[in-house]
C-alpha cells in the first residue's frame, strides 16, 4: 500500500516539475525574442512534406486546413482534410516528420466544407514576410490556412516585446485582411 502511494506522489511531483518547466518556456518565449528564434529554427519539415505524408495515408482526402504551432513544447503540424463520407485529422511532428496521431470520423450530412487549392496559396514563408514586415520587428510564432467563406486565409501570430498580433492575409491575393493586437 505505501508503495503505491509513493509513486503517485512521485508521478505527481515530476508533473508538477514538467508543469512548471512548460510555464518557464513559455513566458521566456514571449518576453525575449531570441528563444522564440531558436525555437522555430526547429521546424525542419516542411509543409509540403507534411501534406505528402497526409495525402499518403488519405489518398483521396482534400484538404480543409493547414496549422503549424507549438504544442507540448514542439511545433506541430495538424492537417485537417475531408472526402464526401469522411474526416481526417493528422498531426505530425515539425522537427522530426513523425506521425503524433492520426484518425478519421465519419462527416455529418449536409456539412459543407471548402477545400484549399495548395498551388494557388502563397508558400507558409510568403505570409510569414507580410506579417511580419506589417508587424515591424516581430517575429512568426504560429500559422494556420483555412477557408474564410469563398477566400483562402493565412493566419499569422507574431510577437513582439512579449505582445502578440494576428496577421490575417488573403492567401491568393497577398492583401492584408486585418490585424488584431492583444
Amino acid at each position: 500500500m505505501k508503495t503505491i502511494n509513493l509513486k503517485k506522489i512521485a508521478i505527481a511531483g515530476a508533473a508538477l516539475v514538467g508543469l512548471g518547466t512548460a510555464t518557464i518556456g513559455v513566458v521566456n518565449s514571449q518576453t525575449q525574442p531570441n528563444i522564440v528564434q531558436a525555437a522555430t529554427s526547429k521546424i525542419k519539415v516542411s509543409q509540403s512534406s507534411a501534406v505528402k505524408k497526409f495525402q499518403a495515408k488519405y489518398k483521396k482526402a482534400k484538404i480543409e486546413s493547414i496549422n503549424l504551432e507549438k504544442e507540448h513544447g514542439r511545433y506541430v503540424y495538424e492537417i485537417e482534410g475531408f472526402t464526401s463520407t469522411k474526416e481526417y485529422e493528422m498531426k505530425i511532428n515539425a522537427s522530426t516528420g513523425k506521425t503524433i496521431s492520426s484518425h478519421s470520423e465519419r462527416r455529418d450530412r449536409g456539412d459543407k466544407k471548402s477545400a484549399l487549392n495548395l498551388k494557388k496559396t502563397i508558400s507558409r514563408s510568403t505570409a510569414t514576410k507580410i506579417a511580419q514586415k506589417k508587424v515591424s520587428g516581430s517575429k512568426a510564432i504560429e500559422w494556420n490556412l483555412d477557408r474564410e467563406g469563398s477566400r483562402s486565409v493565412w493566419e499569422v501570430t507574431v510577437t513582439k516585446n512579449g505582445k502578440k498580433s494576428e496577421v490575417k492575409i488573403n492567401a491568393l491575393t497577398k492583401k492584408v485582411i486585418s490585424v488584431e493586437r492583444d
